[in-house]
C-alpha cells in the first residue's frame, strides 16, 4: 500500500510538472518517447482540469438578478443582429429545445440558444445516423456538403443535452444542418465535447437550470468548403445561471486550431470580446448598466459544482 501511494504521488507530481514545461523542453521526449509524452501530458491535463473544476480561486462575473428575463430558450433576449455587415441578416428558426439565428449567406447558424435543466434521469435516445436538410432556409445545406472536407459537423445545440431534457423528437432536430458548423475534429471531439458534457451533466443539473448561447466566429479572409459553407476561425459559448439572488455568466472563446491538452479555464474571455468579434449584442433586454457589469470582464474561474452536487445527492434536487 505504501509503495502504491508513493508511486501515485510521484506520477501526480511528475505529470503536473511535465504538463507545465515549455515545448522546447518537452519536444525531445515527444520525439523519442511519444507514448511517455502522451501519458504525462494526459495525466497532467486531467489533474489540472480537476483542479479547475474545484474553482477554489478566482471570482465570478455576476450582478443582482434583474427583472423577469428568463425565457424558455434564452435569457435577456435573443442576440441583437444590427451589427451584421460581413455575414448578413439572420432568420430565427424555432425548434423543440433550441432556437437558431441562421445566416443563408454564410450557410451557418450564427447563434444557437437553449436552456438545460434538472431532470430525474439523464436519458438519451439512439443517436440519429445522419443530418437532415432544413427546408426553412434558402441555403439548404446537405449532409454531404461536409463529406471529405476535413471538418466535423459540429453541433451547436448538443445532441446529448437536448435529448436528455426534451426527448427523442427534439434530439432528432439537433441533426438539422442549420444546427451545425464546420468544426475541426480535434476541438469537436475533445475540448468542445468536454465542455458540453460539463454543462449537461453538472451545471444543468446541480444548478437547477442554465441558459446557453453558442456559435461561430468568422474572420477575414473567410475560408469556405467546396460546397460554399463558410468556415469559422473560432467557436464561442456563453452560459447564464441564476444562483441565489445573483445572475452570473461564463464566456468561452476557442480557436479552431486550438492545440491538444488545453484547459477550458484558459479559454475564458469577456462577453465584450465575443461581441466585438461577432457583431452580436447579447442580452439586449437588460439595461445598459447591467450589460456593462456582465460583459466587461472575463470570469476568473469555472463554476464550482462539487458542493452543489453533494447537496443535490442529499436533498434529491437542485436548489
Amino acid at each position: 500500500m505504501k509503495v502504491a501511494l508513493i508511486t501515485a504521488l510521484a506520477y501526480f507530481l511528475i505529470s503536473v510538472i511535465y504538463f507545465h514545461l515549455p515545448w522546447s523542453i518537452r519536444f525531445p521526449v515527444y520525439e523519442k518517447m511519444p507514448q511517455l509524452n502522451r501519458v504525462l501530458m494526459l495525466g497532467g491535463f486531467k489533474i489540472m482540469n480537476g483542479w479547475d473544476q474545484l474553482a477554489l480561486l478566482g471570482k465570478d462575473v455576476k450582478i443582482p438578478i434583474p427583472g423577469n428575463e428568463r425565457g424558455d430558450y434564452v435569457y435577456g433576449g435573443f442576440p441583437n443582429q444590427e451589427g451584421f455587415k460581413l455575414i448578413g441578416r439572420t432568420k430565427e428558426l424555432h425548434n423543440r429545445g433550441y432556437v437558431v439565428g441562421y445566416s443563408d449567406s454564410m450557410k451557418n447558424p450564427l447563434w444557437v440558444s437553449y436552456r438545460l435543466f434538472d431532470v430525474p434521469k439523464l436519458k438519451s435516445g439512439k443517436r440519429p445516423s445522419g443530418f437532415k436538410v432544413d427546408a426553412r432556409t434558402r441555403a439548404e445545406v446537405h449532409h454531404n456538403d461536409y463529406t471529405n472536407s476535413g471538418y466535423d459537423r459540429g453541433h451547436m445545440a448538443p445532441n446529448y443535452g437536448i435529448a436528455t431534457r426534451y426527448g427523442p423528437d427534439a434530439q432528432k432536430e439537433t441533426f438539422l444542418m442549420t444546427n451545425v458548423i464546420p468544426q475541426t475534429p480535434e476541438v469537436n471531439r475533445g475540448l468542445w465535447k468536454d465542455l458540453e458534457m460539463l454543462i449537461a451533466k453538472k451545471y444543468g443539473r446541480y444548478f437547477s437550470e442554465v441558459w446557453i448561447i453558442t456559435g461561430p466566429v468568422f474572420q477575414d479572409p473567410v475560408q469556405k468548403l467546396d460546397s460554399g459553407v463558410k468556415v469559422p476561425s473560432y467557436y464561442y459559448k456563453i452560459l447564464v445561471d441564476e444562483q441565489g439572488d445573483e445572475l452570473r455568466v461564463l464566456a468561452f472563446l476557442i480557436e479552431a486550431d486550438c492545440p491538444p491538452y488545453v484547459r477550458i479555464r484558459k479559454r475564458l474571455v469577456s462577453i465584450d470580446e465575443i461581441e466585438t468579434l461577432t457583431g452580436l449584442d447579447f442580452f439586449p433586454d437588460l439595461s445598459d448598466e447591467e450589460q456593462i457589469e456582465l460583459e466587461t470582464d472575463p470570469a476568473g474561474r469555472l463554476w464550482p459544482w462539487i458542493k452543489p452536487m453533494l447537496r443535490y445527492q442529499f436533498k434529491g434536487k437542485a436548489n
